[in-house]
């Protein structure tokens, strides 16, 4: 299928709650009926039926309502305006302004008020009466230059009639709609399939709300190449139903507002082609812990009393039972409802005119969410979120900075993937993400790992070799905690990428990566990295002990040596171990130190060691793997001892 047919079926499915906006939801939020589109108004004008003024009013902010259009109006630009057909702007309502354009609009009000009590006593008011003069006569001050586009919106007190308010009157919406469809035979098949009736010759804009004039279809360019060489003129090149175009417009609209998600100029737009079309679809950007929240599937005794206590939770396996069948009945039932038609989509307004679809893909069934979980069982590792009501940037995972010192986010351990904003803070330079340069590089980001994702690609380099030369740089950091978080998502990014290389190989030859210390690995720069974690580690022990237990105030060696370990490991290692020896020789662990060590150094091949080569990724994880182990291991050391201190105490 298509991306007009998905959106067709996905409207066919939905229109019945097309017009209904839910109590305190936005109006862009609202399936809008056809041939309507949104307004924003200031002035509400209040009339009695016999089209006599009652009063007006102007908000001190602009009100957005559902306005009946023309598909000329819908998607007018430039200097030739042509009036909505009931509420617009000031200029066009009062005649002061422009009595050509008040003109028209009159005409064209006229044309389809019928008997309709509402729509004539408004007619009848604007006929013969001035807003302006109006409002002013009230105490309502007009700025004929500021104000002429300024929106007007209509309420009609009718006895037997207890709403008033004209933009929500259905009656009114529908007698609009019966007006514009058409009322002629056919003129055979648009190019989209659909019965042509009407040709549209200007299509609506108005569907991502970063850009506003930026239009998904359109060809009204007669004087550059839009049709030279292959055809003759615009009906040719392009022949779409005007009912066809409305469907497709309106609930492409209604998608992005509801189930989009706005970096810059792009917006990822996901959704299920049937009746629930926004509902219960997972949204893939965000992390396990996310996830998990979304499908909900955990009994009772598997919820997290103290999102921060130090117990992982292990995302990515669960997401493997429920994708194989091992959930509970529950969220088997839920997934079901997953079994659909997705599409994912994305839409960057370029420019200021123009919509352009840079991604689309259909899945059917379950490939959407195997797809999903496929990204966080490969991705998995272990990580760190924050607690986002504490975090002092809201959409980072990690608050980059505190907004006070005695801030203290609550630490949400897991096991699986890092979220996209995880992902793009790893990679990106700097802190800033105000900045135009950090929306383009984030849009960018969030389409390479929906391609990656749905398309079941590996990681680019562009992404994996930044985020790798960044996190071992930890002196560039002002947070070591930030840089912690970074090493976790730059590891996951790693494990993800080897495992994605070793799909590639017979099973005879592949060497997964796992998320703990392989013991069997011999690789040289899985090595060095575990070596790197022994150092980095004894150090921090005994500066915490000579700091009383707390945290201690310097970094260790090892980490402000890094950069350079990586560069020239060996040699940088005899630094770093020379450095070390006032605190092995004062140590009580420090024979321990020294035997973990021999027995790294014996697993390295004959060269390994003495090669000064620069060192790949695979060193973060052996980093990673050898320190998590050298942690779980100091801790049930101190479980055990304070177990045998309360023994002791009974």
């Amino acid at each position: 299928m298509s991306l007009w047919s998905s959106l067709l079926q996905t409207y066919d499915a939905v229109n019945s709650s097309a017009g209904i906006t839910p109590l305190n939801e936005d109006v862009n939020k609202t399936l809008l009926p056809l041939y309507h589109t949104t307004l924003k108004t200031q002035l509400q004008v209040t009339l009695d039926e016999d089209g006599q003024l009652v009063k007006i009013e102007r908000d001190r902010a602009d009100a957005e309502i559902i306005a009946p259009c023309t598909e000329q109006s819908m998607g007018r630009s430039g200097t030739v305006l042509p009036p909505h057909p009931l509420f617009d702007q000031l200029q066009y309502i009062d005649t002061k302004y422009d009595s050509a354009k008040h003109e028209a609009y009159l005409k064209q009000l006229d044309s389809w008020r019928a008997d309709n009590a509402k729509l004539n006593a408004i007619y009848q008011y604007l006929s013969q009466y001035s807003v302006i003069e109006d409002a002013r006569a009230q105490g309502i001050e007009i700025d004929p230059k500021k104000d002429s586009k300024i929106g007007v919106r209509f309420a009609v007190r009718v006895r037997g009639s207890y709403e008033p308010a004209v933009w929500g009157d259905r009656e009114i919406q529908d007698l609009w709609i019966a007006h514009e469809e058409h009322h002629s035979d056919s003129l055979g098949t648009d190019l989209l399939g659909e019965t042509l009736y009407k040709p549209s010759i200007n299509f609506p804009k108005k569907i991502v709300s970063v850009n506003g004039n930026a239009k998904l279809i359109s060809a009204n360019d007669n004087t550059n190449f839009t049709f030279r060489g292959r055809f003759a003129n615009r009906d040719e090149a392009l022949s779409i139903d005007t009912l066809t175009s409305q469907k497709i417009h309106s609930t492409l609209r209604w998608l992005a507002a509801k189930n989009g998600t706005l970096t810059g100029s792009q917006d990822i737009v996901i959704w299920a082609i049937d009746d629930h079309p926004t509902d219960d679809v997972l949204n893939p950007t965000g992390n396990s812990h996310d996830v998990s929240e979304q499908l909900d599937y955990r009994t009772d005794s598997e919820i997290l009393v103290d999102a921060g206590t130090q117990t992982y939770v292990d995302y990515a396996q669960q997401f493997g039972k429920l994708l194989r069948g091992y959930g509970n009945e529950k969220t088997l039932q839920q997934m079901q409802q997953h079994s659909r038609r997705i599409v994912v989509a994305i839409f960057d307004a370029a420019t200021s005119g123009r919509l352009s679809v840079t991604f689309y893909r259909e899945l059917s069934k379950d490939e959407y969410i195997e797809n999903v979980l496929q990204w966080h069982e490969d991705s998995a590792w272990y990580l760190t979120c924050f607690d986002n009501k504490n975090s002092a940037s809201a959409g980072d995972e990690v608050p980059r900075r505190s907004k006070k010192a005695t801030d203290k986010p609550k630490p949400i351990l897991y096991i699986g993937a890092p979220s996209f904003a995880d992902i793009i803070n790893c990679v990106y330079s700097t802190d800033d993400h105000s900045s135009d340069s950090y929306r383009r590089f984030a849009k960018y980001v969030k389409k390479q790992l929906v391609e990656c994702m749905f398309n079941n690609t590996s990681l680019p380099s562009s992404l994996m070799q930044p985020a790798f030369h960044k996190v071992t740089r930890p002196s560039s950091y002002d947070n070591i905690s930030v840089w912690q978080h970074d090493l976790e998502v730059a590891c996951s990014m790693w494990k993800k990428h080897y495992i994605d290389q070793d799909k590639k190989l017979p099973l005879e030859e592949r060497n997964n990566i796992t998320m703990d210390l392989d013991e069997k690995r011999t690789d040289r720069d899985y090595l060095f990295g575990q070596l790197f974690a022994l150092a980095d580690n004894f150090e921090y022990r005994v500066l915490l002990k000579q700091n009383g237990g707390k945290t201690p105030e310097r970094t260790t060696n090892a980490i402000k040596l890094m950069n350079n370990f990586v560069a020239k490991p060996s040699t940088t290692w005899l630094t770093l171990r020379q450095q070390l020896n006032p605190y092995i020789r004062s140590s009580t662990n420090g024979v321990f130190f020294q035997n973990e060590v021999d027995e790294v150094m014996h697993k390295f091949k004959e060269g390994d060691f003495e090669s000064n080569k620069p060192l790949s990724p695979l060193f973060l994880l052996g980093y990673s793997h050898k320190r998590r182990q050298l942690i779980q291991r100091a801790d049930a050391a101190k479980q055990l001892k304070e177990q045998n201190t309360e023994n002791k105490g009974e």
